[in-house]
C-alpha cells in the first residue's frame, strides 16, 4: 500500500513538474520570445532530468529504477502531448489546460 502511494506521490510531482515547467517556457516565449525560452528550456530539462536521480537517492521512496523510468517516460509524453495538441491541433487543446497556461 505504502508502495503505491509512493508511485503516485511520484507521478503526480513529475506531472506537475512537467505542467509548470511548460507552462513557464510558454510564458516566457510569449514575453520575451525564443532568446530567453530556449535558455529556460535546457534549465529546465536539466531539472526534470536530474530530478530522476534526486528521487533515485531519496531512500524513504525506493521505487525500482524501471519503476522511475516509465513515471518520467510518461511525464515526457504528457509535454509531447499537450504541445501536440496546442500546435498541430489547437482546436483539441482542452479549454481547462488552455485556462491554466494563459491565465
Amino acid at each position: 500500500m505504502i508502495r503505491k502511494f509512493n508511485i503516485f506521490l511520484v507521478l503526480i510531482s513529475v506531472s506537475t513538474l512537467a505542467l509548470f515547467s511548460m507552462k513557464a517556457i510558454l510564458w516566457t516565449l510569449l514575453q520575451w520570445g525564443a532568446k530567453f525560452a530556449l535558455p529556460l528550456a535546457l534549465i529546465l530539462i536539466s531539472i526534470y532530468g536530474g530530478s530522476f536521480y534526486l528521487v533515485k537517492q531519496i531512500e524513504v521512496i525506493k521505487l525500482p529504477k524501471s519503476v522511475l523510468i516509465w513515471i518520467w517516460a510518461i511525464g515526457f509524453i504528457e509535454i509531447i502531448i499537450m504541445g501536440g495538441l496546442y500546435h498541430l491541433t489547437p482546436q483539441f487543446f482542452p479549454s481547462i489546460l488552455g485556462e491554466f497556461f494563459f491565465n
